[in-house]
């Protein structure tokens, strides 16, 4: 098994068309169309993003022993971990679980008015949950 090029997913090597992101194996980055082009930076974000949550399950994780709610802190960091197993496979429903978190989250930031939470909680809602995001989740191709 190798991988795409473009999106890092797993491929077959005899399939010249990845069967996530839909671009060519064997093209390079320079012969890419604007389409591809952004196709490819979407699926690269998804990623980005998969390894923040990776990121802050493993902390979350590394805190736990000096944490009073050890079993709260636990299950975010299980939930994080999940998340972004999900979203590294490209998984639709970690798309619409992000999707909702994201929201969920946003809503509370403004309600509390953490004016510092609410422009990287936009940022994720924005990479996750734009229309590219979505046909790459769906595995067609985006319009």
């Amino acid at each position: 098994m190798n991988r795409c090029k473009s999106c890092r997913t797993k491929a077959d090597a005899e399939a010249d068309i990845c069967p996530v992101c839909g671009i060519d194996q064997h093209k390079d980055r320079k012969d890419l169309t604007v389409k591809e082009k952004r196709i490819r930076r979407a699926a690269r974000n998804i990623r980005f993003v998969a390894m923040l949550h990776l990121i802050l399950a493993g902390i979350l994780i590394m805190r736990l022993p000096e944490e009073q709610q050890r079993v709260g802190i636990g299950v975010i960091a299980l939930i994080n971990a999940i998340l972004a197993i999900g979203l590294i496979r490209f998984d639709l429903r970690a798309y619409k679980f992000a999707a909702v978190c994201y929201f969920g989250y946003g809503m509370v930031s403004v309600i509390s008015v953490q004016l510092l939470h609410l422009p990287l909680i936009l940022l994720l809602l924005f990479v996750v949950g734009n229309r590219t995001a979505k046909a790459l989740f769906e595995r067609r191709l985006p319009e």
